[in-house]
């Protein structure tokens, strides 16, 4: 099945002795064609199209040192240039339980990424880092534009994140307010980063651009925006990313494949992919949720006259609360950080409280 999915060449392979016993290039599994046991494997790695650049982003993670055990990861080579194949690739894996990283040139793949979930059948949340904002109130097909208009009945929520003020529709950014979509700007996520982790911790599948890295340290990208993430807070980020538990996906893209620089880019790809690797392998198996198992803390709130309960967890310390029952008959957890508590604590309702309960009523 994957060989008629992906394209592989004998020239796309690099010998495994070229590199240290501590490099990836020793540890990763470089898929050549034939069958593979995807039950023995956790993680894909693949690119949509564009070899060329793949090879580049290859040459530079083989040399990082390995940060999981061996013949874990897969590196699936290329996928055709074609969203067919690109959806069945990522349902294949996501039905073995091997979570993809997709490689991408532009945002187009994550079409497909979320496609891929259709037969789940479940509603899914989108966690988007981009410097722009992916959608018009004009007729142009932008990413938010598309997905809501072909995917409506997956989608459940989105979040976009790294957005920056003065490349965004303020209009637009009501309307998707008005939806209960979040909009998180890039000088609010830089000046308290650890807050991003509760952002993305019940995403199903996340998509990073390039751009939201500023371009000295992401040169071959689609934007070539002065401004960003540094690289150190991209990586950081990209943690985040993949220690929640929930998600199952990440698709990198928008890179461009022509501009100068390439190297440095791929440098950076591959120090992305690193620390989402590192992220995966450090995730705390916390789900399901057992309340039993967490610390409560419950905090009078005025300005909803009823206590809201927040939940810590001595495994990982990261903390969740819950809306009250007045509020939500069915009660659920939902991720926040200890400042979270700290700001119900002082009496004030917490955004990201106050966001939730939004959604609800």
């Amino acid at each position: 099945m994957i060989q008629n999915l992906v394209q592989n060449t004998a020239a796309s392979f690099l010998e495994p002795t070229t590199f240290a016993p501590y490099q990836y290039g020793r540890s990763i599994l470089q898929y050549q064609g034939g069958s593979l046991d995807l039950k023995a494997i956790d993680m894909a790695i693949f690119s949509w199209g564009n070899a060329e650049h793949y090879q580049g982003i290859r040459n530079a993670l083989y040399q990082l040192s390995s940060n999981s055990n061996p013949n874990k990861i897969v590196d699936l080579g290329v996928v055709d240039q074609n969203l067919v194949p690109l959806v069945e690739l990522i349902d294949l894996l996501l039905q073995q339980n091997v979570f993809p990283i997709i490689i991408s040139a532009d945002n187009r793949a994550i079409e497909a990424q979320l496609k891929a979930y259709e037969r789940k059948n479940e509603l899914l949340n989108l966690a988007l880092f981009d410097s722009k904002l992916p959608y018009s109130l004009e007729s142009q097909p932008l990413l938010i534009n598309r997905l809501l208009k072909y995917h409506p009945q997956l989608l459940s929520h989105l979040k976009c994140i790294g957005a920056q003020s003065y490349l965004m529709d303020k209009q637009a950014v009501d309307v998707l307010k008005k939806k209960y979509f979040e909009v998180h700007r890039l000088g609010k996520i830089q000046s308290r980063l650890e807050e991003i982790e509760p952002m993305v911790r019940n995403a199903d599948l996340t998509a990073f651009s390039l751009a939201s890295i500023r371009a000295a340290d992401a040169p071959a990208q689609v934007y070539k925006n002065p401004n960003g993430l540094l690289a150190a807070e991209a990586c950081k980020i990209m943690r985040y990313i993949t220690m929640s538990d929930q998600l199952s996906s990440l698709c990198i893209h928008s890179f461009d494949s022509k501009a100068s620089d390439q190297a440095q880019t791929a440098n950076m790809i591959a120090q992305l992919i690193w620390f989402a690797v590192e992220g995966f392998f450090a995730r705390t198996q916390e789900l399901p949720l057992d309340k039993k198992e967490l610390r409560a803390y419950i905090v009078d709130n005025k300005t909803l006259g009823v206590p809201i309960a927040f939940y810590k967890s001595p495994k990982s310390d990261r903390w969740w609360f819950e809306i009250p029952k007045v509020i939500d008959s069915k009660p659920q957890l939902w991720a926040c950080s200890y400042r979270d508590y700290q700001i119900a604590c002082d009496g004030d309702l917490p955004d990201r409280i106050l966001n939730a309960i939004n959604r609800l009523t």
